[in-house]
């Protein structure tokens, strides 16, 4: 009897010691990949015949793990002590998932559950920009240009975007040469896709030909294409300043005929 329980305990023993200690890695949107230390088939001897990985969105427990579900790409059990990977994919992004694992030998004892890792995995990454802008010139002064557009999206023409880059230059704007275009300050915030929007351009030189361009950024940095490039000249309403320096002065002139000999002087006042 005493022999008995000692080889129970024995066994337990060497399932215990088989259990695998699992880690987490790289993770992406929808996928976690597990790294792990292959235990032996009896205990740390021998090479094992089969993994049991599961996974879930609920905390796994050894009541819970059947219910699971299974990864089916698990690789083969390697020599002890090797370091095996898998990577489990076709998950959701945004979501915590817990995961589990089970060594099973040739006559199908399996080890106790492993340690229960979790790991959230990430977003969606955000690469899609917002769309462009089309944008025209409205009331024009001496020094200022008026720019009426509607707002674009966060997503091509859907959501909110997060900020405009306002641009002028006296030579026509293009995406070679954006950089070098002269910036404006205080652009208004973005306002829901579809809303119409304005901005006063100022500070221009009078009767001068300007180019206008405009981009919407996202939350996640991406730029949307060139809007087009309408154009403006400004107007010249100042007057020439009036002449307040208008004085009245005298000439004097003489000159004498050919047959007098006497001068003769006319003063012009």
């Amino acid at each position: 009897m005493a022999q008995r329980r000692v080889s129970q305990l024995i066994m337990i023993a060497l399932l215990m010691l088989s259990a695998p200690v699992v880690v987490q890695a790289q993770t992406t949107a929808t996928s976690v990949q597990l790294t792990w230390t292959a235990p032996g088939d009896d205990g740390s001897i021998g090479t094992a015949s089969q993994y049991d990985l599961r996974y879930s969105t609920s905390i796994i427990t050894s009541t819970n793990f059947a219910s699971a579900t299974l990864w089916v790409s698990t690789p083969t059990p390697s020599a002890p002590g090797t370091s095996q990977t898998t990577t489990v994919t076709g998950l959701n992004p945004s979501t915590t998932y817990y995961f589990a694992l089970k060594t099973a030998d040739d006559v199908g004892n399996l080890s106790v559950l492993s340690n229960v890792v979790s790991k959230a995995t990430l977003a969606v990454p955000d690469i899609i920009a917002p769309s462009p802008i089309a944008v025209n010139v409205g009331t024009v002064t001496d020094t200022t240009a008026v720019l009426n557009w509607t707002a674009t999206g966060d997503d091509t023409t859907s959501g909110t975007a997060a900020s405009y880059d306002i641009r002028y230059s006296t030579a026509p704007i293009t995406l070679g040469n954006w950089s070098g275009a002269s910036t404006v300050t205080g652009e208004p915030a973005p306002a829901v896709a579809g809303t119409a929007q304005s901005f006063t351009v100022r500070s221009l030189a009078r009767e001068t030909a300007y180019y206008f361009a405009i981009r919407a950024t996202d939350e996640s940095a991406n730029q949307s294409g060139l809007s087009n490039v309408p154009s403006a000249t400004t107007t010249d309403t100042m007057a020439p300043a009036a002449i307040l320096n208008l004085t009245a002065n005298f000439m004097w002139m003489a000159w004498h005929s050919a047959t007098a000999v006497t001068p003769r002087m006319v003063v012009v006042r």
